[in-house]
């Protein structure tokens, strides 16, 4: 625990004692089950008390990050020096914008609705253009940060806005200024540091409900059939090189079902590992070295990290 007794009262004062707790293992909220304990959770339920905890972790130098569903991030088996946000209440309405005649609609959704919830809402809706999200975990916030995809179809293509909330104000960028990129958003580092996604609007197509059930289900299928189930993973571990699959490759270096303690390499899709117990984040960073080498060895490919790995101390 980093935080001073006069930090903990004021983030107290800021969103009262059954908002917070204290020294939250993030293994309880990560789906591979792993990481240490972080000074602070504060769940929040409406963007006043957003800006304030965002303002008070300023003004005491407190780092912060925020949590959605935990996928795709692997947390330092020590923890997180600071204070971890989760979004609540207000934060998961989904609101249609337009009428069903309109050759497009917007859909307003807060940040912290799952993508697969929001993908299910507007299918029954009637509204096209996230049929790819079906069974893809984390918060429609996160997806947008990661530029989540499947199926040769991602983020990008689908989001119209977001809105950003600060200690002060709630701005709102067009789809346009977040420069997207392969599994990620690269304008992300000219906010994040100040800023949180409260908000995010889609622009879908209007189709029949049936088409759109039928599209999600034949990919929800897929899913189940070339990804791992059981046991805790995180995700793709690594980013598609150009024109080639990071599965694929880890299948041909002879790398599926390697292990490091119980960090394994998934015998179904090399590109999940997955968390045979009791595995340590130092397990999985371990393994992907492993991996990397051997892939390199064998074909002369560098793989990039996909998975966010969650450092406890600043500058890790």
């Amino acid at each position: 625990m980093t935080l001073s007794s006069s930090q903990k009262a004021a983030l107290t004062r800021a969103v009262g004692d059954r908002s917070i707790r204290w020294d939250v293992p993030l293994a309880s909220r990560t789906t591979y089950r792993i990481g240490g304990p972080a000074d602070a959770l504060v769940t929040l339920l409406a963007v006043e008390e957003l800006q304030r905890v965002l303002a008070l972790c300023r003004s005491e130098g407190l780092r912060w990050k925020v949590f959605g569903r935990g996928s795709n991030i692997l947390a330092d088996d020590d923890g997180f020096r600071g204070v971890i946000i989760v979004l609540e209440g207000k934060f998961k309405y989904i609101v249609r914008q337009g009428t069903a005649s309109e050759r497009q609609t917007i859909v307003h959704a807060g940040a912290a609705v799952g993508l697969p919830r929001l993908a299910d809402w507007c299918s029954t809706e009637g509204l096209s253009g996230l049929e790819f999200a079906a069974g893809i975990p984390g918060s429609v916030a996160g997806a947008v940060i990661m530029n989540a995809g499947a199926w040769g179809e991602d983020m990008a293509g689908v989001v119209a806005a977001v809105e950003l909330t600060g200690a002060e104000d709630t701005l709102v960028l067009d789809g346009h200024q977040l420069r997207f990129a392969y599994r990620c958003c690269e304008s992300r580092s000219d906010w994040q540091a100040d800023r949180v996604i409260s908000a995010v609007l889609v622009r879908l197509k209007p189709e029949k409900q049936k088409v759109i059930k039928k599209r999600m289900s034949q990919l929800l299928d897929k899913r189940r059939s070339s990804q791992p189930s059981g046991l805790p993973s995180g995700g793709c571990v690594f980013k598609n090189p150009p024109g080639m699959s990071a599965g694929r490759l880890i299948d041909e270096a002879g790398l599926k079902g390697a292990r490091i303690g119980d960090a394994r390499v998934d015998e179904t899709h090399g590109n999940f590992f997955v968390n045979c117990g009791a595995a340590r984040a130092a397990d999985i960073q371990a393994l992907m070295e492993l991996v990397c080498e051997r892939v390199y060895r064998h074909s002369g490919v560098r793989l990039e990290p996909e998975l966010e790995f969650l450092s406890a101390e600043a500058g890790i």
